[in-house]
């Protein structure tokens, strides 16, 4: 544990037998490069390791450090959550989908990135649209405490990845996006 992360590397490299399960991950020397790439095929990030470093089990080091590709996009915005606790008189989330070939997709729900004075603006844009039945096909836990909106209004979400249900992945509500608005 105490020896450089290159040693332990050559080490590793000794232990696992081809035709295993297992292998080594690959070193890059040119750290934004592959980070390009990664953003590029919508990747989560990468991991930064420092050459020298040794192993600290269980514990945060900063000669480790996970770099995330973010990327953002536009999302209409089909409903939301009750809010409860401090956001009793506005939202919890943000219900919100995108049009694939002329139909509406549901894309997740992003309940962050808002502010006291965002959450009370977009709470009174929500309260001008009309209320409609749920606009997308999939069962979602929260239906009971979900109101739906028409969906007019537009927004831009930052995200780290997608899953393999086409769901943003650590989604941040960014802004409003009135120029595009349905």
């Amino acid at each position: 544990m105490n020896e450089p992360l290159t040693r332990r590397r050559d080490w590793l490299r000794d232990c696992i037998r081809k035709g295993t399960p297992y292998r080594l991950s690959e070193v890059m020397d040119d750290g934004a490069a592959l980070f390009e790439a990664v953003k590029n095929l919508g990747l989560e990030g990468i991991m930064a390791k420092q050459r020298a470093s040794v192993y600290s089990p269980g514990k945060r080091a900063e000669a480790w450090l996970k770099v995330k590709a973010k990327q953002t996009i536009e999302c209409l915005i089909i409903g939301y959550t009750r809010g409860t606790g401090d956001r009793e008189k506005t939202f919890g989330a943000l219900h919100i989908g995108q049009q694939e070939n002329g139909v509406l997709k549901y894309a997740g729900k992003v309940g962050t990135g808002f502010n006291e004075g965002s959450l009370r603006d977009i709470f009174a844009e929500l309260k001008k649209l009309e209320p409609v039945k749920k606009p997308v096909k999939e069962k979602l836990d929260d239906d009971s405490q979900s109101l739906w909106v028409n969906p007019k209004l537009m927004c831009e979400v930052q995200y780290v990845s997608t899953t393999k249900e086409g769901l943003l992945r650590e989604p941040v509500f960014l802004r409003l996006r009135p120029d595009l608005a349905g």
